[in-house]
C-alpha cells in the first residue's frame, strides 16, 4: 500500500516551493547582469535553484496524487500556479541571458555545458506549455519568449560550432 499524505505535509511542500520561486527570482535578475561580464556563475547558481525547485515539483506531485481522502483542489490550484510562475521565469531569465550572452564575441569556459542543459530545458518548457492543465494560462506572450529564447540559443551555437555542431546531425526537426 502507498504511503497517503496529508493536507499539512503538501502545504509545508508547498511552501519551500514558493521560497524556491522567490530565490530563483532574485538568482535569474543577477544572472542577466553577470552574463554581460562573461560569466556563467551566476546563472549555474539561477540553474541549480531551478533544480531544486523541479525536484520539488516531483515530490509535490507524487503527494498531491497519494493524499488522503481530503479535498485537494486548492493545493492543486497552489502547486500550478507556482509551477507556471517558475515556468515563466525560466524561459524569461533564458531568453535574456541568452540576448545578453548572444552580443559576446568571445563565449566563456563552460558554454558547451550550458547549452546543452538549456536545450532540454527550452524542450521540457514547450512541452510543459502544451499540457492541457497549463496551455493558455500563461499567454501567447511566454509561447514567443520560448520560440526567442530559441532562436537565440541557436544562433549562440551557430556562433560556436567548435563548441556544438548540429549540422553535422542532419535535420533535427523531422
Amino acid at each position: 500500500m502507498k504511503r497517503q499524505y496529508t493536507r499539512e505535509e503538501v502545504k509545508q511542500l508547498l511552501s519551500a516551493l514558493e521560497r524556491q520561486c522567490r530565490e530563483a527570482s532574485k538568482l535569474a535578475k543577477i544572472a542577466e547582469h553577470e552574463a554581460s561580464k562573461h560569466s556563467f556563475g551566476a546563472y549555474r547558481e539561477f540553474r541549480d535553484k531551478v533544480g531544486e525547485f523541479q525536484a520539488l515539483v516531483i515530490l509535490i506531485e507524487q503527494r498531491l496524487r497519494n493524499l488522503k481522502s481530503e479535498r485537494s483542489d486548492d493545493l492543486r490550484d497552489q502547486f500550478e500556479r507556482l509551477d507556471m510562475v517558475m515556468l515563466a521565469l525560466l524561459v524569461r531569465a533564458s531568453m535574456r541571458f541568452f540576448f545578453v550572452l548572444s552580443a559576446n564575441p568571445i563565449l566563456p569556459m563552460g558554454a558547451r555545458e550550458i547549452f546543452m542543459a538549456e536545450l532540454r530545458s527550452l524542450h521540457d518548457a514547450h512541452e510543459k506549455l502544451n499540457r492541457p492543465n497549463y496551455s493558455g494560462k500563461l499567454g501567447a506572450e511566454l509561447g514567443r519568449d520560448l520560440e526567442t529564447a530559441s532562436l537565440i540559443l541557436e544562433e549562440i551555437i551557430d556562433k560556436a560550432p567548435g563548441l556544438l555542431n548540429f549540422h553535422s546531425f542532419g535535420n533535427l526537426d523531422s
